[in-house]
This record gives C-alpha cells, sequence and structure tokens, in this order.
C-alpha cells in the first residue's frame, strides 16, 4: 500500500521531494505526491497566529480523492496548535498526519540554517506522525522515533529510527 504525501498551502517542492525519497528507504513503501490542498484559512487561529492541526485531518479526510491511499501525510509550512498545547510539530489520526516545518527550521530561533538537521527534522517528524497512522503509540525510549517531542532538542536527540520494540514488522 501507498503513502501519499501532499502540500498544504505553500510548500517547497525541494522539501516534498526530499521527504518523498527519504519516506520510502524508511517504510519501503511506495511513496507518492499528490494535489495538494489550499491554505486552510478555515483552521486558522488568529489570537494565536497559528493552525488548528486537528481541522486540517478532519478536511483531509473528507478528500475523495485521498481515499484510495493507505495512509496521507500532509506538510504545511505554517505553525500548528491542538488545545491545550502551544504549538506541535504533527499530529496523526488513522490514516491521515499531518506535519508543520515552521519549527524544525533552525532559522525560527534566531539559529543559523543548517540543510541537513532540517532535513533529519523533517523525516523524524513525517515518521513519527506516519508510525502513529500505523498504531503506533509514544515510546518512553529517548532515542526512539516515537518518543514524544516536547521540543526541538527532543526530535534531535530521538532521530528518525524506530526502536526494537516499536520497529514495525
Amino acid at each position: 500500500m501507498d503513502i501519499l504525501l501532499i502540500a498544504v498551502g505553500e510548500v517547497e517542492i525541494k522539501v516534498i521531494e526530499m521527504l518523498k525519497y527519504d519516506l520510502n528507504k524508511a517504510f519501503g513503501k511506495q511513496v507518492l505526491v499528490g494535489k495538494g490542498m489550499p491554505r486552510p484559512d478555515y483552521a486558522f487561529n488568529k489570537k494565536r497566529n497559528q493552525y488548528l492541526s486537528t481541522a486540517i485531518l478532519k478536511a483531509m479526510m473528507e478528500k475523495k480523492e485521498y481515499a484510495v491511499y493507505e495512509k496521507i501525510l500532509g506538510i504545511i509550512d505554517d505553525d500548528l496548535y491542538v488545545p491545550k498545547l502551544n504549538f506541535v510539530f504533527g499530529e496523526a489520526g488513522q490514516r491521515v498526519a499531518i506535519i508543520s516545518l515552521t519549527r524544525l527550521r533552525n532559522e525560527f530561533y534566531n539559529l543559523p540554517k543548517d540543510q541537513t538537521l532540517f532535513r533529519k527534522r523533517v523525516l523524524t517528524e513525517g515518521v513519527h506522525e506516519l508510525g502513529h497512522t500505523y498504531g503506533l503509540v509514544h515510546c518512553r525510549n529517548p532515542h526512539c522515533v516515537m518518543f514524544f517531542s516536547n521540543s526541538l532538542i527532543d526530535t534531535d536527540v530521538k532521530g528518525p529510527d524506530f526502536c526494537r520494540k516499536c520497529k514495525p514488522r
């Protein structure tokens, strides 16, 4: 079964192509790039200046053209949140997931650009959220991709690999 990547709003094509290649290696499944969705104005919270990820997941589930794919991963270049948290790197449902690129960039924290680190972070969050769509829960091992990232440091420590316990068979 295939994994479908979709841009939500404006996302650099080179980031999508990079993630397509990396996810194919990580999961050993065909990864396709589908027709994107427009910027999700319906999910924007003016007070927070962020997008509600749950609303975007719901809209992705309702897209009939995505229904034939096993898993769908949305990529957005805007900041995401869920109620009770300041932000999220991503969120997942049973078949659909989304990741935000915004806080994965060093530049967000006024640090020098680092394309290699950015690529690793994008892959890590993509694998993490897709892991949830395959039924995996958060892991207590801080070096497992399924460890909950409370900060970017957590994402950098865990990296994109599953621990032995979480590795899909």
